[in-house]
C-alpha cells in the first residue's frame, strides 16, 4: 500500500552525483564545439590575411608601446601594491580581438612572456617579503571572525567557532563536506627505522692473483697501419699511371679493401700528391707534385668530392669495367702472436 503524501529523503552521495552532472552540463555548454571553431577560422573571425593595414599597424604600435612601458616600469610592476601586470593583461585582452595575423600574434605572445616572467618573479617576492604577507596580523582576525578574542595567557584557550569560517569556506567550493581526521585524534605510533648490519665479505689472501707484469720486450712496436698502406698504394700508382680511378681503387675479391683503398687514396688526393683529371670524361689518376705556396696566391683552389660506394655499387663496378685483378694486391688480415702484446 503505496502513501502518495511520502517522499524519500535524498542521501548526500545522490546530491553530490546530481552536483557533478550539472557542473559537466554547464561546461559543456560553455565550451565552443570543433565545427564552430572551424567556422570562426573560414568566416575570418581568427584569421584574415586581408585585413586593413592602417588596422594592423595600429595594433603593432600599441603593441610595441605596451612591451616598452612594461620593460621600463619593470621594477614598479614588481611592488606588491602594485596592478600594473593586471592593467596589462586586461589591455592586451583588448588587442588580442583585433588580431588576425601571425606578426601580431606573435608580438601578443612576447608580451605575454614578459607580463609572466615578472608575474613570477613578483610572486617569488612577496614569498620572500615579511611585510606582505603578516602571519600574526592574519591569526588575529581569523580569531575575531570566528568570535573568539586573542588571549596573553598560554594556559587560557580561547572559544572559536569554527562553524562560522567553515560556512565562509563553503561558498568558494562545489566539494560536498566530507568526515576527515587531523593527525590529533588519531593514536599513531612512530615507527623505529631498523639499521641493518653491514657485513664485510673476508677475503683469502691465497685465492689473490697478482697482475701480470709487463716488461719492454713484451710489448712490440708496430709500424702506423694507415701510413705505411698510403706509402704502399702511392709506390702501386707510380708504376701502373696513369689509370682509371676505379679500377685501381676496386678489389674483385674484397668489398671492405676496396672502401680502404678509397681511404687511403684519400690521404693522397688531400696532400695534392695524386690528380684526378676527368677531361676526357672517366676519372684518371696520375701522381703530381704538390703545389707551391706562390700557386695558391695566384688563385689555385683545393677542391674536395664526397663519395661513398655501398655493395651494390661496387658490384656494377666490377662488371662495366671488367675488374678480374686488383690493381692494388689484397692485403693480408693480421694475426695475433700469442702471448706478445701490441702498442
Amino acid at each position: 500500500m503505496s502513501h502518495s503524501g511520502t517522499r524519500q529523503i535524498p542521501h548526500d552521495s545522490d546530491k553530490e552525483n546530481a552536483m557533478d552532472i550539472n557542473l559537466d552540463k554547464q561546461v559543456e555548454d560553455n565550451e565552443p564545439t570543433t565545427s564552430s571553431k572551424y567556422e570562426k577560422i573560414l568566416n575570418n573571425e581568427t584569421y584574415d590575411p586581408d585585413q586593413d593595414k592602417d588596422e594592423k599597424r595600429w595594433l603593432r604600435r600599441e603593441y610595441r608601446n605596451l612591451i616598452s612601458e612594461t620593460e621600463e616600469k619593470r621594477q614598479d610592476y614588481l611592488r606588491s601594491d602594485s596592478d600594473g601586470l593586471a592593467l596589462n593583461i586586461a589591455k592586451a585582452n583588448e588587442l588580442v580581438q583585433k588580431v588576425k595575423n601571425t606578426h601580431e600574434a606573435t608580438l601578443d605572445s612576447r608580451l605575454l612572456v614578459l607580463t609572466s616572467d615578472l608575474g613570477v618573479q613578483k610572486a617569488r617576492r612577496m614569498k620572500l617579503d615579511n611585510n606582505a604577507f603578516d602571519v600574526d596580523a592574519y591569526i588575529s582576525k581569523l580569531i575575531t571572525f570566528m568570535g573568539g578574542r586573542q588571549v596573553d595567557d598560554d594556559d587560557e584557550e580561547p572559544d572559536l567557532d569554527w562553524n562560522a569560517i567553515g560556512e565562509l569556506a563553503s561558498h568558494h567550493t562545489l566539494r560536498v563536506p566530507t568526515m576527515e581526521f587531523i593527525l590529533g585524534p588519531l593514536s599513531v605510533e612512530q615507527k623505529e627505522r631498523v639499521r641493518g648490519i653491514r657485513q664485510t665479505v673476508a677475503k683469502n689472501k691465497n685465492d689473490m692473483v697478482m697482475p701480470k707484469q709487463l716488461e719492454e720486450k713484451d710489448i712490440e712496436r708496430q709500424e702506423n697501419e694507415t701510413t705505411k698502406n698510403v706509402r704502399n698504394i702511392y709506390n702501386i700508382l707510380m708504376e701502373k699511371q696513369p689509370i682509371n680511378f676505379f679500377e685501381f681503387i676496386v678489389n674483385p675479391e674484397s668489398f671492405g679493401q676496396t672502401i680502404e683503398n678509397l681511404f687511403y687514396l684519400s690521404f693522397l688526393v688531400r696532400d695534392a700528391k695524386v690528380n684526378i683529371d676527368d677531361e676526357s670524361g672517366q676519372p684518371i689518376l696520375t701522381c703530381c707534385e704538390p703545389p707551391t705556396g706562390d700557386e695558391y696566391a695566384e688563385g689555385l683552389i683545393k677542391k674536395q668530392l664526397v663519395m661513398g660506394i655501398d655493395m651494390n655499387t661496387w658490384k656494377e663496378l666490377i662488371e662495366v669495367y671488367n675488374i678480374r685483378v686488383s690493381a692494388i694486391p689484397t692485403r693480408q688480415s693480421c694475426t695475433q702472436i700469442s702471448g706478445k702484446w701490441y702498442g
